[in-house]
């Protein structure tokens, strides 16, 4: 028997095409990243994002710490997206958003307090938000004003003369 005719040796056809990527992938991100842990914490951050590729991936920050570790993390990752794919974060403690406005990283990485609100915010759906209702500036009171004028509760009249 020749090796031609065996059919389980393949024939030679162009390689198959890969997977489009999915539309989005959460990925939880849980640990407190120092200096131990950074190597470890990049790579199994950079393996999910590029084991499953996604059009929208969300980092999850559950941490209310946000060190400058974890942000060269984040940052270096979204490089690693597919083409045409962005990093978005979605830090549900407000501590940790604040870290990410102190350090201007907002709007490059996309950050919202949930997983809906950073999507929102990659594709530019803003939901708007209801006005607020306007609230007149009322003077003080003829009353108010004498009051002050007098000394207040004390009955002391003031040192300025009006």
């Amino acid at each position: 028997m020749s090796r031609t005719d065996t059919p389980a040796v393949p024939h030679a056809t162009s390689a198959p095409l890969p997977a489009a990527p999915a539309a989005l992938l959460v990925v939880p991100f849980d640990t407190l990243v120092d200096l131990d842990n950074e190597v470890a914490a990049e790579a199994a951050l950079s393996r999910a994002v590029e084991r499953h590729p996604a059009r929208i991936v969300v980092v999850r920050v559950r941490s209310r710490v946000v060190t400058p570790q974890a942000l060269r993390i984040l940052l270096r990752t979204a490089t690693r997206t597919v083409p045409g794919g962005v990093l978005c974060v979605a830090a549900e403690y407000p501590a940790a958003r604040r870290v990410f406005h102190l350090t201007g990283l907002v709007r490059p990485l996309h950050v919202a307090a949930t997983v809906p609100g950073a999507v929102r915010r990659v594709s530019g759906d803003r939901v708007p938000r209801p006005p607020r209702p306007r609230v007149p500036a009322r003077p003080p009171s003829a009353l108010g004003r004498a009051w002050r004028r007098e000394g207040g509760p004390r009955g002391r009249p003031s040192a300025t003369r009006h």
